[in-house]
Order: C-alpha cells, then sequence, then structure tokens
C-alpha cells in the first residue's frame, strides 16, 4: 500500500451540531479488480474521460437491456406500468445517496434540463440581481445573461481571492435586497477545483436568499448532502461519475422553493386539469418533470446508484480521490507539462498542457494508443480560463475503477509524446 492509498478522504461530519474528521479507507486492489470485472470496457480501453461520461457496469447495462427487451414484448406504455413499483425506487435511491425526501426529487432528461427547469422558474424582475462565482458553467451563465437580456436582471460575479480561491467575503458583498438568487457549481467543468459550497450555502440562509446549486460534477466522486450544503435546488446528471446511462438527471428542488415559485412551464405531468379554467398543482418536485422520458436509462439511473451504495459510496469518493491525487502528482512532475488547474484543486478533474503541442493533438494521439481524455474549452468557462490566459487545455478524470498501473501508463504516454 502506497502512501496515497493510506490517506484515503477525509470528511467533515457536522451532524448534531457536532464537528469529527473521519478518515475513509479507499478500496483494497482486490475490490477494485471486482469493480473492474463489472466493467468490460476497461479491458479494451484506458478511459479517462469520467467527468464526461464515465463507464457503465454490469448492472447498469443489464437493467437498461431488460427494460428494452420488456418494451419490445409489451411496449413502451405496459413496460412502464409493470415497471412502477422499481420506477418508484430510483428516488428513494436518490434520496438515500443525497439526502432530504423523496417529495423533493424530480428526474429529468439531463443536469441541464433540470437546472433550466429551476432556474426558468424563479420569478426575476427589472433591477434584481443574480450573484454567481468567476468559474461558473457555460450553460448557467448563457442562462444568466438570457435573464439579464430579457427582464434587466444585474448578474454579479464573485472573484476568486488571492489565492485563487472562490472568495466568500466578496461574495457576500454582492448580495443585497434585490438579490433574488445565489447559483454557483460545486466544481467547475474545466478544473479539480472545488467551491465551498456548504459556506455559500450559509451565506445564502443568512441573507434569505434562494440557492441553486449545479453538482454535475461533484455527485459521485465527492460527498454530496443537500441538508448539509443547505441549497433550495440542486441539479445533477447520471452519465458523470455515477456511472449511469446519458439522457437522465435529476433537481433536487426543497419544500421552501416549492412554495416560493411554480415552475415556468406547466404540463399534465406538473397539474391536474380539474376544470375549463382550472388546474390543481402536484405539491412535489415531480411538477417539474416531462411525462415523457425514457424509463429504461432513468431505471439504469436508478442501478447506477444503487451499486455506488452497495459498493460502500464514501469508500468509492474515497478511492476516487486518492486516484485524482496520484495522476496530478505524477503528470505535473512531467518537465513537458504545464498543469492548468488552480494551486487548490483537488477533485478527480486534472487540467494540463503539453509543450509544443495543441490539445486537440494530445487528444488525438493518445486516443491512437487507446486512450480516452478529453479537451475543455474557454467557451466552458469563459470567465476562469480567459482570466488565466487558457484557451484550451487537455481534461484527464479518472474514476475508483482505474489502477496505478493504468495511471502510470497514461503518464508515460503523455511524455512520450513529441510535438
Amino acid at each position: 500500500m502506497t502512501a496515497l492509498d493510506r490517506v484515503g478522504l477525509r470528511l467533515k461530519n457536522d451532524r448534531d451540531k457536532r464537528e469529527a474528521v473521519v478518515t475513509v479507507l479507499p478500496f483494497s486492489d482486490d475490490e477494485i479488480e471486482r469493480a473492474r470485472a463489472d466493467t468490460p470496457a476497461v479491458f479494451n480501453r484506458l478511459h479517462l474521460d469520467n467527468c464526461g461520461a464515465a463507464l457503465m457496469p454490469k448492472p447498469v447495462l443489464d437493467t437498461v437491456r431488460a427494460h428494452l427487451a420488456l418494451e419490445e414484448k409489451v411496449g413502451g406504455y405496459v413496460a412502464q406500468e409493470q415497471q412502477s413499483q422499481a420506477h418508484e425506487q430510483v428516488y428513494a435511491s436518490l434520496a438515500s445517496l443525497l439526502g432530504g425526501n423523496l417529495r423533493n426529487f424530480a428526474l429529468t432528461s439531463s443536469a441541464v434540463d433540470a437546472w433550466n427547469k429551476a432556474f426558468y422558474s424563479v420569478p426575476l424582475s427589472k433591477g434584481d440581481n443574480i450573484v454567481t462565482a468567476y468559474n461558473e458553467y457555460c450553460s448557467n451563465y448563457v442562462g444568466f445573461l438570457a435573464q439579464s437580456k430579457r427582464h434587466g436582471v444585474e448578474v454579479r460575479v464573485a472573484r476568486p481571492d488571492t489565492e485563487g480561491k472562490l472568495d466568500l467575503e466578496h461574495l457576500e458583498s454582492l448580495i443585497d435586497k434585490r438579490t433574488k438568487l445565489v447559483a454557483i457549481a460545486t466544481v467547475p467543468s474545466s478544473s479539480g477545483q472545488v467551491n465551498p459550497v456548504a459556506e455559500v450555502g450559509r451565506i445564502a440562509r443568512a441573507h434569505d436568499v434562494l440557492y441553486l446549486l449545479d453538482a454535475c460534477q461533484a455527485v459521485g466522486q465527492l460527498p454530496v448532502n443537500v441538508e448539509e450544503l443547505g441549497c433550495d435546488m440542486m441539479t445533477g446528471t447520471s452519465r458523470k461519475f455515477l456511472r449511469g446511462p446519458r439522457g437522465t438527471g435529476f433537481l433536487y428542488i426543497s419544500d421552501r422553493a416549492l412554495d416560493a415559485f411554480e415552475p415556468a412551464m406547466m404540463s399534465n405531468q406538473a397539474a391536474v386539469w380539474v376544470g375549463p379554467e382550472q388546474y390543481d398543482l402536484r405539491a412535489d418536485a415531480r411538477r417539474y418533470e416531462d411525462w415523457e422520458r425514457s424509463v429504461g436509462n432513468q431505471l439504469g439511473f436508478g442501478a447506477a446508484i444503487d451499486y455506488l451504495r452497495t459498493l460502500g459510496s464514501e469508500r468509492a469518493f474515497a478511492t476516487t480521490q486518492m486516484r485524482a491525487a496520484e495522476l496530478r502528482e505524477k503528470l505535473y512532475a512531467l518537465k513537458t507539462v504545464t498543469g492548468t488547474c488552480p494551486k487548490d484543486a483537488s477533485a478527480a478533474i486534472i487540467t494540463f498542457n503539453k509543450t509544443g503541442m495543441a490539445a486537440a493533438e494530445v487528444k488525438a494521439h493518445l486516443a491512437e494508443q487507446n486512450i480516452g481524455v478529453q479537451v475543455a474549452n474557454v467557451l466552458h468557462t469563459r470567465l476562469d480560463l480567459e482570466r488565466r490566459g487558457i484557451e484550451t487545455t487537455v481534461r484527464v478524470s479518472p474514476h475508483y475503477y482505474n489502477t496505478s498501473e493504468e495511471i502510470d501508463r497514461f503518464v508515460e504516454a503523455v511524455d512520450a509524446l513529441k510535438a
């Protein structure tokens, strides 16, 4: 066992107003091998794009395939009816992993779909303002700009401090009586920086402002609990670190937010048409759902959560973070590599550039060796990357099913690349 193996993941737990630091040990080599045995693709490909779309394990694949087979036999509507109990369990699985109650979760077609449904439902008018962070995701920021254009809403951006971290004092100073929403991402898509989202939650609550948290890159690789983070709304996806299928996501919306506003768009899933000029709105978060959905993929989403919980979610998180620390340390030690993550980056997203090579070239050359990475672009988190003079950068994201041997193979492959 290496020094990194012994570090584990230090988790803070302040339940019952007590703070304790618990060291969670990562998976053993045998446990990692069992996870790899459940993941057929690892034997054909070195997959390091898990923050894009992770490899699905067999139980997830089996669940999706079984539902498609059922639809083949009885049709989509009947298959949904027959799977209603299993489908209901998906909400329970979400609540077990993320905290909160079943009534506060909705299933959506993606994280962006969930975020849009929440954000565009927040009532805004001219003179109001939204507070966000310098490393906010492009899709979210485009939403801010759209509402600014439509309603005359001001977008206020909390800057980084002198160490490159989110400046909480500056963020709080931006909040005033016309602030209608604080909206940030836990982990940006273009680095392994982790924003202090629990502290932001406390600030938002102290000022009685709604708090929308994009947890897309956090859920599945880091501990996330909606109650401890103090968010009113949270969004995420199935396909990234949770290892579920594409085309599924979730929205958490608190009782406070449910009481504060109605969905911007209504459908027969959100409300019941009870009279010629009257509808009754659902009381729970499913008012944000659509009737049309991929039941098979949503069942696969539930299977992915259950798989993680069966393995042991906190130990899975510890293993992923251990592997990320190992990769970052070894990669950044190469003389021909420039790390492009902020100094405090610790999550399982590592970014870098190779001397004399464009990021797209690095990705292409690695793909020839059956190594999968991704390119992060200034378009993804413009305010952050543009400020740091980064146009493009190679993005690498390991998971608990990656091994030390794979990390070494990747680092050696990067080192061997010639401009």
